[in-house]
């Protein structure tokens, strides 16, 4: 571990008391919503002066289960938040081999007598190796996955805010809807910190030129992946190269995880155009799993709803300020089975109430 600053984070006294509760209420029992919850109503009272703790992201080490990780907010002196994750663990337990030299805040002792000592790893969304290993070797339930034939609503900005409109959305209607756009790493912290392990979409917006996609390198982890596309003849070739230049970067970065395809249309699909590119990605076996049209006209909402429909693939739509009354027809003809792409929570949470 790294030695000791002269100012650490956070009050060594904050982490203790925080891993003492952990210690009294998770020891032994399987980690539960319930207890997360029951832990996170505890923390509430506790008043900490140089933390926020987030008690959904509390996970256990796979191998020392008397070792705990949790994603925490420390309060610098000029006001603003340095997010970290902590490492808690009896002083028996071998030093973390997921992460190695973090900052150690402090050894203490328990009421009971035993030892405890507190680590400190750099848990923010450019901490992109960290937040990466969390899923990789903590709880792979944080990697994003295909879509499915669940319908989605893909949110392009300020990731926290979205996951706690995801969360309200569940909770409301059962369904669940949590899709991101942009950032893969930023997404999947954001769904560490808010504790979702009930699966969700990242997607990538890809551009290509001369039949080839000029910005995947970087972007091989994501579970969707949005090419644009003119809505041509001349783009059926193309179409076919994209789906196996996505799969050959994945395996060169020996990424196994299934991912979706998305063909987004840079100018509006004709019902007769999008029936064509479907049968002509069917009969090389590379059907995608979404196609954007852009703007369809009511008129063709039901016959875009059935093609979809033969093929099993889900359309996806941008939110560009139409009025509820639009958002409730599209969601009518597709039969609940969608995807709608926002800006950020607030318009989540307007197409949610009518699409759903």
């Amino acid at each position: 571990m790294t030695s000791v600053p002269l100012e650490l984070p956070l009050r060594p006294a904050d982490a203790a008391d925080l891993a003492n509760l952990i210690f009294d209420h998770a020891e032994g029992k399987p980690l539960s919503s319930d207890v997360r919850n029951r832990l996170a109503a505890r923390a509430a009272l506790l008043k900490f002066q140089t933390l926020s703790p987030f008690l959904g992201s509390l996970e256990r080490d796979p191998v020392h289960h008397s070792v705990y990780y949790l994603a925490v907010d420390a309060a610098t002196p000029d006001g603003a938040s340095l997010p970290l994750l902590l490492h808690m663990a009896r002083a028996a337990a071998p030093t973390s081999s997921i992460y190695h030299k973090p900052l150690l805040i402090g050894r203490m002792r328990r009421p009971d007598g035993s030892e405890m000592v507190i680590n400190a790893i750099p848990f923010g969304p450019g901490d992109r190796t960290n937040v990466e290993t969390f899923a990789a070797r903590i709880n792979s339930a944080f990697y994003p996955q295909p879509q499915g034939a669940r319908t989605t609503i893909t949110v392009e900005e300020d990731y926290p805010a979205a996951f706690h409109t995801f969360l309200a959305i569940r909770k409301h209607t059962g369904k669940n809807v949590a899709a991101l756009s942009g950032s893969y790493h930023a997404a999947m912290w954001a769904a560490i910190r808010a504790g979702w392990r009930s699966g969700y979409t990242t997607a990538a917006d890809l551009t290509a030129e001369s039949g080839a996609i000029t910005n995947l390198s970087g972007n091989e982890g994501f579970s969707r992946y949005a090419v644009a596309i003119p809505a041509t003849a001349s783009c059926l070739n193309e179409v076919d190269m994209f789906y196996h230049q996505i799969r050959r970067a994945r395996a060169a970065m020996k990424i196994s995880r299934a991912f979706d395809l998305e063909l987004d249309a840079a100018n509006p699909l004709t019902p007769e155009f999008l029936r064509a590119l479907l049968d002509f990605m069917r009969e090389r076996g590379h059907l995608p799993q979404l196609v954007s049209p852009g703007p369809v006209a009511e008129k063709d909402l039901d016959e875009m709803a059935t093609i979809a429909q033969h093929f099993q693939i889900t359309l996806s739509f941008r939110y560009r300020g139409e009025p509820a009354e639009t958002v409730r027809a599209i969601a009518k003809a597709m039969s609940g089975r969608l995807n709608y792409r926002v800006r950020h929570a607030a318009e989540a949470q307007f197409v949610a109430e009518h699409l759903l």
